[in-house]
């Protein structure tokens, strides 16, 4: 990385672990923010529209759920990373269900950690192992291509959210509404999305989803 990114906020309740994850990845960004509460969290977030806000699923006022809900609503442009001590299904399809761009255990060693942010600024998401087979899990996708499809990342769960929503003739803003993010950027993913599997309508759009399980027939 030439230059660092402008700005990250961690949002934990525990300033030693703020303090390794000031030292670890301090040289990558400009600006480091921290705060002890999600409501503190919020405000910080708003106040400075961070790229990156790291944040626990755990704390001491509201769930880290909460807290990346408002923060995806409200600066749509963060891009969100759960790290936290808790790996049951709970709390990582949780977090998965607003909207973050990845999950990594604080048990996890600093080059995971790390990977996990370069990949997340790159546009990317990145699950840890345990995180990506709870996901998974809770994906209803009965073809194995579409498990395919979201565990190797080919489609982020954004992405795949997006086509199924598209494909039920959801407008932009009933789907800004449901994946926490503007309008704006719903017509941007679905602008790539169309690029990249070449529809040119949204029966283009239907014919992909259902060649690859990403819906049913009997859906529509």
């Amino acid at each position: 990385m030439s230059q660092p990114y402008q700005s990250v906020l961690v949002i934990d309740d525990h300033k030693m672990i703020i303090n390794g994850i000031r030292v670890t990845i301090e040289h990558m960004f400009e600006h480091f923010y921290e705060a002890y509460t999600g409501e503190a969290g919020v405000a910080l977030a708003l106040q400075h529209q961070p790229q990156l806000v790291i944040v626990d699923f755990r704390l001491p006022d509201i769930e880290g759920n909460m807290v990346v809900k408002e923060i995806k609503y409200k600066c749509p442009q963060s891009r969100v990373l759960a790290y936290s001590f808790n790996f049951d299904e709970n709390a990582v399809t949780r977090m998965f269900s607003v909207g973050v761009n990845g999950y990594v255990l604080k048990s996890e060693d600093d080059g995971e950690f790390l990977k996990a942010i370069e990949l997340i600024m790159a546009g990317r998401e990145y699950y840890c192992r345990e995180a990506r087979n709870h996901i998974i899990n809770r994906i209803s996708f009965q073809d194995d291509n579409t498990r395919l499809l979201i565990a190797d990342m080919e489609f982020t769960s954004k992405e795949v959210e997006i086509i199924r929503l598209t494909c039920y003739q959801k407008t932009a803003r009933e789907i800004s509404d449901q994946v926490y993010l503007s309008e704006r950027t719903v017509e941007q993913y679905r602008s790539n999305i169309n690029k990249r599997i070449g529809a040119r309508n949204l029966v283009g759009v239907i014919k992909f989803a259902l060649k690859n399980g990403l819906i049913r027939i009997e859906e529509l």
